[in-house]
């Protein structure tokens, strides 16, 4: 059994010129203290750290050393040769995709990816082949240390050897579509950096004083949140919507799929839909719709009631899922109040059956006046339970309008406690943009916001309703068009969207406008213009 108080995804790139114990801690671990100055001491390789896995095998006899510690030598250096690397560019030139400069790939003998885990490695390596990539990532430049997948195997080959997905999936018979996922999916996880999306921001809506990152202006992934079907096993007090509307058809649904897979080329972006309804489980066609969305390279994710085990295990089969998220509006009492009986139980057992099945579960609650004192200790219970936690201010439109918010003042204590307690609870998640405004106050890292870009509505995300009516945003209405009657594409350029997109005229000065922007379904459910004045209840100081 080997195992330490290092493991290599610790590994950073702050080493201390070139110390060879710095740059090989774990075969320094496994060694031993006295064998590896021994070590040192005969071969002088404190000069030539890149020779030391070498010379280890003529080793390995004499000091009665672990066969697999050479290989292991040889990932530690290709750790610390990325982390002196330097990653300048987050979008390739020419439209192609290309290598992420930094990436490494260790091909090894022995299946030492355990060592790669957060806790500390207590196994028994074995023999067999495994790749290891090595790579910062473009936006963050955190080095990532992972076992390659076969997909990304051949997306790296594809974009080393300049070989394009026609020709591959002519020559295997092969579906093209799956062959653009998976080099799609490589360049999300930073492997590849890809050509710049055409889904940008228009900067003038920014301070003009400040440099805004580019990751804040381009985004790379377009959402859609598909409700489709308004059939639902609850009757929720603050449902949005309640209308009638006519059923999506199976042939209506992957014409939208076309439609998204279209609108995603021409923007350069990765499709992702969330699936939701009311309960999309209870659409005749979901399973193959979802699979329809598979085939076409979609990532996904699910919004929706508790389901049983058989449901997700199909889910599983097609592709998992991002995340699976359900809904609680406080403790049990409350939220059974707010959602129906026994409600609160059934979504506890459930997250138990997510738990099991491996996927990532999400649970957001809806914030009013009466359940605001119940979301720090909602969170608590949920600790250990879902993997994700968090809210969003209860928009009164539809059944909403019936509910009341928190005044400003008690709603800004709020967000400070519940920042302050996400310091000891990992599943407590930002999501209200205005959180920003506390973090930035107390010099805290600030989160991207409610969509990854402050306000995402009509920008890196849309709304479809079940018979194609598209909105900006879910929490209020904000029509734009309607996808069964026109392509993705002209609805996003169109005035309406364009409008929307550019958000409130009110936060242009701010200077976290681009991870802010208010929440225009708050600002018109009190009855302001949206494009004009800000959040009703921002807080922050001039």
């Amino acid at each position: 059994m080997y195992g330490g108080p290092f493991n290599l995804s610790n590994m950073r790139t702050k080493h201390r010129k070139h110390n060879i114990t710095a740059i090989y801690p774990l075969s320094r671990s496994i060694t031993g203290r006295n064998n590896w100055h021994h070590f040192l001491k005969s071969n002088n390789v404190s000069l030539k750290p890149q020779s030391l896995p070498g010379k280890l095998n003529t080793y390995l006899k004499k000091l009665r050393l672990p066969q697999f510690l050479p290989e292991l030598a040889k990932l530690e250096w290709s750790i610390y040769k990325t982390s002196t690397l330097n990653i300048k560019t987050t979008y390739s030139s020419g439209g192609k995709f290309q290598l992420n400069p930094t990436l490494g790939i260790s091909h090894l003998n022995w299946k030492l990816s355990p060592f790669l885990g957060k806790k500390k490695a207590n196994f028994r390596p074995k023999k067999g082949q495994e790749w290891i990539l090595i790579w910062k990532d473009p936006w963050s430049k955190k080095i990532n240390i992972k076992p390659a997948s076969a997909s990304q195997l051949l997306a790296i080959k594809l974009v080393t050897d300049k070989i394009s997905p026609q020709d591959v999936a002519k020559s295997t018979n092969s579906d093209i579509q799956q062959i653009e996922a998976a080099l799609s999916a490589t360049q999300r996880a930073g492997l590849l950096i890809g050509p710049r999306p055409r889904i940008r921001r228009n900067p003038l809506i920014f301070n003009q004083q400040q440099k805004i990152s580019d990751k804040y202006i381009f985004a790379d992934t377009f959402t859609l949140q598909w409700h489709i079907t308004g059939a639902c096993d609850l009757h929720c007090k603050h449902c949005y919507d309640r209308s009638r509307r006519s059923p999506l058809t199976l042939k209506q649904g992957i014409g939208v799929l076309e439609n998204l897979k279209n609108f995603c080329r021409k923007y350069n972006v990765h499709g992702h839909i969330c699936f939701t309804g009311g309960n999309p489980f209870l659409y005749p066609h979901f399973l193959k719709l979802y699979a329809e969305a598979k085939e076409r390279g979609f990532s996904t994710s699910i919004l929706g009631n508790p389901t049983n085990e058989t449901h997700l295990k199909k889910i599983i089969d097609i592709q998992m899922p991002g995340y699976f998220q359900v809904s609680l509006e406080g403790l049990e009492k409350h939220n059974n109040i707010i959602r129906g009986q026994k409600h609160f139980q059934k979504v506890i057992k459930f997250l138990k059956v997510l738990r099991k099945l491996h996927i990532s579960s999400a649970v957001m609650l809806t914030l009013t006046e009466d359940n605001i004192d119940q979301v720090i200790p909602l969170s608590e219970k949920l600790k250990n339970r879902a993997d994700y936690f968090t809210f969003n201010r209860l928009s009164q439109v539809g059944e909403g309008a019936k509910l009341n918010l928190p005044d400003t003042k008690k709603y800004a204590a709020f967000l400070k406690k519940y920042v302050t307690r996400s310091k000891q609870n990992t599943i407590m998640g930002f999501k209200d943009n205005l959180i920003n405004i506390v973090l930035n106050k107390k010099k805290m890292p600030c989160f991207d916001g409610c969509t990854g870009y402050g306000c995402g509505a009509a920008f890196n995300f849309l709304t479809v309703l079940p018979d194609g009516e598209t909105h900006a945003c879910r929490k209020f209405p904000s029509p734009v068009g309607n996808v069964l009657k026109q392509n993705i594409s002209e609805i996003y350029e169109s005035r309406l969207a364009r409008r929307h997109r550019k958000g409130s005229s009110g936060c242009n000065k701010c200077v976290i406008r681009h991870i802010c922007g208010g929440c225009l379904a708050i600002s018109y459910s009190h009855g302001q213009n949206i494009f004009k004045d800000i959040d009703p209840y921002c807080f922050i100081e001039p």
